[in-house]
């Protein structure tokens, strides 16, 4: 199993019900890497990327339809993309907890151990209220040696 350093684009949009919309874009570097057909992509965002959360790691499992998006630090959060099937968990902040799910209409990724891309579209609940639709692109790109 060889942890390969990447670059990582993170491409997130809501679209609200009453209308407005929201988008955010990070550019960042992380570790992928592929063992026994799963792969796992771990990367950081400090406070001083304008997320606004204080410093958080995320890391994301990919396999078989399914991915699992997990968030420690400033915020702690578990998420499971399944197409088709709702997913509940606890949002926990500095503010507090907040009950959130998730119905993904598409969970699409093509991933080699040099990278690729996660693309994950869906609706977000909170306390089982439509928040928005979401999208959630990944690019995942291998660091060449200079």
């Amino acid at each position: 199993m060889k942890k390969t350093p990447v670059s990582i684009q993170v491409h997130g949009k809501q679209i609200y019900s009453e209308g407005h919309e929201d988008e955010q874009k990070l550019s960042t570097v992380g570790t992928f890497y592929e063992r026994n057909g799963v792969f796992y992509l771990f990367y950081k965002e400090s406070d001083n990327e304008n997320t606004g959360l204080g410093d958080v790691t995320t890391f994301l499992i990919i396999k078989e339809g399914l991915v699992t998006l997990n968030r420690k630090g400033a915020v702690e959060l578990t998420q499971e993309f399944k197409k088709g099937v709702l997913n509940r968990s606890i949002y926990a902040t500095c503010y507090g907890k907040i009950w959130i799910s998730n119905m993904p209409y598409r969970v699409e990724y093509d991933l080699t151990v040099h990278g690729g891309r996660i693309n994950l579209e869906y609706d977000l609940f909170v306390d089982d209220k439509l928040v928005s639709y979401n999208l959630l692109l990944l690019n995942i790109k291998e660091d060449l040696p200079q």
